[in-house]
């Protein structure tokens, strides 16, 4: 029974790191988007923590008046980085870049 407890949890901590991480990692975009680039948050329809290759986690954000551009976010060093946005037509003009 102990040896089945410990292998489930050390099957399962993997997943519940990656878990915390992009929730931590939603928070502080959504608290960065408000405080220091002063948007509202009534704009921001939702922001997903998506793990992936580089950069391993990142933050999706959706915003209410460009609801087809993907803005990306990332952590570096304790700071949140903005990564280029999902491609738009040539000369499209991103409202939150």
């Amino acid at each position: 029974m102990i040896f089945a407890l410990l292998g489930l949890f050390l099957l399962s901590s993997p997943f519940i790191y990656v878990k915390g991480t992009l929730v931590s990692l939603e928070k502080k975009v959504r608290h960065y988007l408000i405080t220091e680039r002063n948007i509202d948050e009534k704009l921001i329809v939702r922001i997903d923590g998506v793990f992936g290759k580089l950069p391993v986690f990142g933050a999706e954000v959706v915003f209410a008046d460009e609801p087809d551009v993907r803005y990306y976010y990332t952590e570096r060093n304790g700071k949140i980085i903005p990564l280029q946005p999902s491609f738009k037509h040539r000369g499209y003009k991103y409202k939150h870049k």
